[in-house]
């Protein structure tokens, strides 16, 4: 997946109002403001209101869903590319939260959300903190390991081994 598809896949999720923002290896990458990596695919967050119109745009763009793990996560393939969707509820306090898969909730507090540039666009995504939370509680695999080193050049030890929440 390229930066230009990436870019051309938000600008589909804007158009349907899901306000989306990226995390995983694409939100690193944009984050640390240029592509490090090869992507298997880009996590996108999406209002869980307008998930219904997201699927839709996705499909009559070709993408079939391939996992469903609603309401935790979709993930969609057109042959090329592949979607991992999130979709993500406002807390009424400015974060975010998402269903986990145990029936619980992954929390996102306020500030979860900031710019970043991809192609030299600025997207929304994952704040350097939340990705270094989110990149843990699994064995990590070398890309994993790979994006949490560039996440230590922009983040103190402290900041990632201590999140504040």
């Amino acid at each position: 997946m390229s930066d230009i598809e990436v870019l051309d896949l938000l600008v589909l999720l804007e158009s349907v109002g899901a306000q989306p923002w990226i995390a995983g290896g694409w939100g690193v990458d944009a984050l640390v403001e240029r592509q490090t990596r090869v992507h298997r695919d880009l996590d996108v967050m999406v209002l869980a209101d307008r998930l219904a119109q997201v699927l839709d745009a996705l499909q009559d763009k070709g993408f079939v869903v391939t996992t469903d793990w609603l309401p935790v996560r979709v993930e969609l393939d057109d042959g090329i590319q592949v979607v991992d969707v999130h979709p993500v509820h406002p807390d009424g306090s400015g974060g975010w939260w998402q269903a986990a898969p145990d029936g619980g909730r992954y929390r996102y507090p306020e500030g979860s959300i900031v710019g970043g540039l991809i192609g030299g666009r600025t997207v929304r995504c994952a704040s350097p903190v939340l990705q270094a939370r989110v990149h843990s509680g699994y064995p990590l695999r070398p890309v994993d390991v790979h994006d949490l080193a560039l996440l230590h050049e922009i983040l103190s030890s402290d900041e990632i081994l201590s999140p504040d929440d």
